[in-house]
């Protein structure tokens, strides 16, 4: 990582910091997430996520669900809305997938 990343990095952490899990709410914001594991934080996923109303947070592209097992620390907004129809969407594939 070049120096000029890193600061990027550091400012788009700065703009947009971490909140606990508590603080979301299923209203289609899209979601950068930050998984735990036993050797401590990893954050280098790129997907991007929403909190659906029944409690679970679903993948966008590829659609999936975030299953408890890694289960999300945190959470920051990504600044962006779904549509109630694309959350949908996302859902019928999980479902589709899933069987």
């Amino acid at each position: 990582m070049t120096i000029a990343e890193r600061k990027a990095r550091e400012a788009y952490d700065a703009e947009n910091p971490w909140r606990p899990m508590c603080e979301a709410k299923p209203d289609g914001t899209v979601c950068e997430l930050l998984f735990a594991d036993l050797v401590g934080n990893f954050d280098a996923n790129t997907y991007r996520y929403f909190l659906d109303a029944d409690g679970n947070w679903y993948r966008i592209d590829p659609p999936g669900m975030v299953y408890p097992w890694p289960s999300p620390m945190n959470w920051r907004p990504a600044y962006a809305r779904l549509s109630p129809e694309r959350r949908n969407y996302i859902r019928q594939q999980v479902r589709k997938w899933r069987k």
